[in-house]
């Protein structure tokens, strides 16, 4: 355990060591360690195995940091997953306290969520490293019913109680409605407090950042949760500039006018970083609008040649309608023309049976017999048989245009 010593203006002073595990002062700050979960009165298996840190000791170190006069400032060094509701307000109320009489800084560069979170928030200023865990600003609480397993193994549970909600929770047995409502409210009015506890010190919290979740140390500055330093020795640092009556063995500033300065400076160099930090947002921002950009550019691109085919397509179908309906006139002048040959090789026949039937009335039985030999008289006869069994007068045209004219003539002799 260190010294418990301080340096003032008059003269160094001595005070005996701190009794308190927790507590260690150096050059007029006290340091607070908050480590494990924070319970009230843990047991030995929650110290050893589970780390856990004894509310009523980090309140006992506050009461002592707050009245010894060689404490001018606090140095919350917290790295705590959180707690019980027990005892938290209590710890919160004695850190605002000592606050108001001393400069109180938290700082985690692990976990500073739930029940350590709202320990912390009483503090002038709470510092985090990017990697740490920070926030879970809300309240839990689990009911486990067995009751259908216990059921199931055969067992039968009986709970006698005076009062609706005396028996809440009791093992193999299931909440009811009112007992859920009762539970829900009194969350709803820890988390309340809780939630007017974190914004009391007038930070701008948005509500949507007290849902319960954790953030990262850049995560929480930008929600203002905390603010983010590199390191434990920075956000010391910066306790020791902005409270200059804390004696840090350095030279001591001589003028309200250089502390004011040096705290500006400070100040800007916080801004400086916030400033940084906005700008890689928007640096990446950037960085995907440039992407999304050359996306929509691509795409347009493709658009255009989409345009460019379903133009050609267009074009191909109207030529395509254009030859259909050219070839569509061909084949209707091609049948109308086959109409007008057909309909000329009708009067065509017509008109030859009408010469043929003329030419053999003309001929008649007055027409001198004319003698043959009797192969030409056989043929004779063959070819007017042939001809005779055509009915189709085109039939008739086209067998008599394939004949001779001796074979004609031999026909018309024979029907003669």
């Amino acid at each position: 355990m260190a010294a418990a010593s301080a340096s003032y203006r008059g003269g160094p002073l001595q005070q005996p060591d701190s009794s308190n595990p927790l507590l260690s002062i150096e050059d007029g700050i006290a340091t607070i360690s908050i480590e494990g979960p924070i319970l009230r009165k843990p047991g030995l298996f929650a110290r050893v195995i589970m780390g856990a840190t004894d509310s009523e000791e980090i309140g006992a170190a506050i009461r002592e940091a707050n009245d010894r006069t060689d404490v001018k400032a606090v140095f919350l060094n917290i790295d705590s997953p959180g707690g019980t509701v027990a005892g938290t307000p209590e710890l919160a109320a004695a850190v605002a306290s000592l606050n108001d009489r001393k400069p109180v800084y938290a700082f985690s560069s692990g976990l500073m969520c739930s029940a350590a979170y709202w320990v912390a928030s009483q503090a002038r200023a709470i510092y985090a490293t990017p990697s740490a865990q920070v926030g879970s600003i809300g309240v839990v609480q689990a009911v486990v019913d067995s009751s259908a397993a216990i059921d199931k193994a055969g067992i039968k549970v009986e709970v006698f109680s005076v009062g609706k909600y005396k028996a809440m929770g009791a093992p193999g047995t299931a909440l009811t409605d009112d007992q859920r409502e009762l539970i829900q409210s009194n969350l709803a009015e820890i988390a309340a407090e809780f939630h007017d506890a974190v914004l009391s010190r007038g930070r701008a919290i948005p509500a949507e950042a007290m849902e319960g979740q954790t953030f990262s140390g850049k995560q929480a500055q930008r929600h203002n949760l905390a603010g983010m330093v590199p390191d434990r020795a920075e956000a010391m640092r910066r306790l020791k500039v902005y409270h200059t009556s804390v004696d840090t063995k350095s030279r001591v500033m001589t003028t309200a006018l250089e502390d004011q300065l040096l705290e500006a400076r400070t100040q800007v160099d916080d801004l400086t970083r916030d400033h940084q930090a906005q700008t890689e947002l928007l640096n990446e921002a950037s960085t995907n609008v440039d992407s999304l950009r050359g996306e929509v550019e691509l795409l347009s691109a493709e658009i255009d040649t989409l345009r460019a085919e379903l133009d050609e397509a267009k074009n191909q179908a109207v030529n395509l309608i254009t030859e259909r309906d050219s070839a569509s006139a061909r084949v209707s002048s091609i049948q109308t023309r086959i109409t007008e040959l057909e309909a000329s090789q009708s009067d065509f026949d017509r008109k030859l049976q009408l010469e043929v039937a003329r030419v053999v009335a003309s001929t008649g039985t007055t027409m001198p017999a004319q003698v043959t030999p009797a192969g030409e008289s056989s043929q004779a006869a063959d070819l007017h048989a042939r001809f005779a069994a055509i009915t189709e007068p085109a039939e008739q045209t086209a067998f008599w245009r394939k004949l001779t004219p001796e074979q004609q003539a031999l026909i018309l002799t024979h029907q003669a």
